[in-house]
């Protein structure tokens, strides 16, 4: 599943890019029976019909950028869905013309972006969206994404610059919950809360894509959470969930909220036992071991092994994921604090701070986790949940 702390990483969609690039060269149906797009809820998993005819298109000219581009947006979005690590490699070879250019259209640049985001390539993702925000200043998407690269690794100061330029480019509504979001890392939380309930009682987000309710909404609970205030998290993670009950970003967060709250019970109905993402399939069988569930054993045994095909892959992405199961459920605190040190160094998220604390703590080891101490000390990061942790961790 995705790293990032917003919900979705394409919020305004890659998609509008397409309007602001004239060179691409449409493709044409050869007549009038032919379907051009079809954008049915099943197109996330990838194999639908309008995913075949893209599939088709771009076997006949793989160098026709506008059908590329359409393809590979469809990839990332049921890669994002279905957490299947191939649909990213497809995505990429459907750029693969494209692929090595440093002036890609921009288009081509917010997809390779997002992929190499995805395989915690930051550096070169943020190169990417530099290029990309270089050639279209007024491009939301472009620094919309590099203000989410930018907050996922540390980068506060600069995420909030990009936030500012997203309000620059008109999407002001997009722009505050992104400002917001940063604020909230930044000893801000309050202020950053207020604007976005703001905006919602406003009725400013009605005419926003779903996907930008969510997040909001998303951002809102976790902001109340980091606050102390259950009831307002739990409401605003319910209607984060009633707008998209599949969303995978709400749905362990709003897990989270209830383990920590011994609420086992309803994160095993909120969350299938046969999740075919890892990091949900992870608080469920948490869930199930709380209960004393018999399926505990076998959704461990089922973690276990992906994990290890991850890194038989070289695949280090996960790394998050593996400390909470290494220290949660496989009962390994030295394997979970190496794991979480080593995504500390390229990510550096609340959760990614929570893991790492926990893990340094339960391995007998809490100054392995100073610099962690440090960073939230520096930033004004404010969650009752880290208050504890922090005790007897000397910050650097």
């Amino acid at each position: 599943m995705s790293h990032s702390r917003w919900p979705a990483r394409a919020l305004l969609s890659i998609g509008a890019a397409f309007a602001t690039f004239a060179a691409a060269d449409p493709y044409r149906p050869t007549h009038d029976a032919e379907v051009i797009e079809t954008l049915p809820r099943a197109a996330a998993r990838g194999g639908d019909a309008a995913t075949r005819t893209l599939r088709e298109w771009h076997a006949r000219d793989p160098s026709n950028l506008d059908v590329a581009l359409r393809l590979a947006q469809t990839q990332i979005a049921a890669a994002r869905a279905s957490a299947d690590p191939r649909l990213w490699g497809q995505a990429q070879a459907a750029l693969a013309p494209w692929w090595n250019l440093d002036a890609a259209p921009v288009p081509v640049l917010l997809a390779r972006a997002a992929i190499r985001q995805n395989r915690h390539d930051f550096d070169a993702a943020e190169i990417d969206l530099l290029r990309a925000v270089a050639q279209q200043p007024q491009q939301a998407q472009a620094w919309l994404d590099l203000a989410s690269l930018q907050q996922a690794t540390g980068d506060l100061a600069g995420a909030a610059q990009s936030c500012e330029r997203v309000v620059a480019t008109g999407a002001s509504t997009v722009g505050i919950i992104c400002r917001a979001s940063v604020d909230a890392l930044m000893g801000e939380a309050t202020a950053g809360y207020a604007a976005v309930a703001d905006a919602v009682a406003q009725g400013r987000l009605a005419d926003q894509p779903p996907a930008v309710r969510v997040w909001a909404a998303t951002l809102l609970a976790e902001i109340a959470e980091r606050r102390g205030h259950g009831e307002d998290a739990e409401r605003w993670y319910r209607q984060s969930l009633s707008l998209d009950p599949t969303d995978g970003y709400a749905l362990a967060a709003y897990a989270d909220f209830l383990l920590d709250r011994g609420r086992a019970a309803d994160v095993a109905t909120l969350i299938a036992p046969d999740s075919a993402i890892d990091g949900l399939l992870l608080r469920r069988v948490q869930a199930d071991r709380a209960l004393d569930a018999r399926a505990a054993q076998a959704g461990a045994a089922t973690l276990a092994a992906r994990f290890d095909a991850l890194r038989a892959r070289g695949d280090r992405v996960h790394r998050r994921e593996e400390s909470r199961f290494r220290l949660a459920l496989a009962r390994d605190p030295d394997a979970a604090l190496e794991l979480a040190l080593q995504n500390w160094a390229v990510q550096k998220e609340p959760l990614d701070a929570r893991i790492a604390l926990e893990a340094a703590h339960a391995a007998r080891q809490p100054q392995a986790a100073a610099d962690i101490a440090r960073w939230i000390h520096a930033s004004g990061l404010e969650d009752v949940r880290l208050v504890p942790l922090l005790a007897g961790v000397r910050a650097p």
